[in-house]
């Protein structure tokens, strides 16, 4: 990803999230906003998790 290597936070559901930028490279760029966008809702989820005590 631009000579950039996406690294492993420890938590599953952000690691998921972020593999999926990879997908970039390859994707038009009219297919780019709904990466961003999958990407962002699957980091809130994340979060929520977090208030929410989740794992």
């Amino acid at each position: 990803m631009n000579g950039t290597e996406v690294g492993t936070t420890g938590d599953e559901r952000v690691d998921a999230a972020l593999a999926r930028l990879t997908e970039l490279e390859q994707a038009p760029l009219t297919e780019h906003p709904a990466v961003f966008d999958d990407v962002h809702r699957r980091l809130q989820e994340a979060l929520t998790g977090l208030d929410e005590g989740a794992p």
